[in-house]
């Protein structure tokens, strides 16, 4: 029975340090597999990181061009309109009464005067007379009548 005993025993050290030696396999399995697996996790971390930072820097690089674009369009836009307002305001049609007033002045100012300091006051009147009637002085015809009045108030209180 003892010779049975020890025969079971040694069996059964022999099943626990075969086990033991399966348990110590399978461990170093699992440790050599979670240290792949770490690995592996670290590789995909710096990938991961690598790709944040380069769509970062792509995102700035495009908000940078895209900003640049927004600014020299409205640059461009800005100056475009600045030199059509001031192509507009110089080749626009002026009215009537401006050209013709305008003209008037141009053409009779310096002589009348010259006659009023000289106090010859009939020949200035006569002269706007005659500018009432002339066709091309009609848009500003009120304005030489005001002209005219004026200059009898002045010949009055002379």
């Amino acid at each position: 029975m003892e010779a049975e005993k020890k025969g079971q025993d040694s069996d059964r050290i022999t099943l626990l340090e075969q086990q033991l030696a399966d348990c110590h396999q399978r461990s170093q399995r699992y440790e050599s597999a979670w240290s792949e697996l770490f690995d592996q996790q670290k590789t995909l971390r710096e990938e991961t990181l690598q790709l944040q930072h380069g769509y970062e820097n792509l995102r700035i690089q495009k908000g940078g061009f895209g900003f640049k674009m927004l600014l020299f369009s409205g640059l461009g836009g800005f100056f475009t309109a600045l030199v059509l307002c001031f192509i507009y305001l110089k080749l626009k049609p002026k009215d009537p009464h401006t050209s013709a007033l305008h003209h008037f002045k141009r053409d009779h100012l310096f002589e009348y005067e010259l006659a009023l300091s000289k106090g010859q006051f009939q020949e200035v009147k006569a002269s706007l007379e005659s500018a009432m009637q002339k066709s091309e002085n009609q848009p500003i015809k009120t304005d030489l009548e005001i002209i005219r009045e004026l200059l009898e108030a002045a010949e009055k209180g002379r």
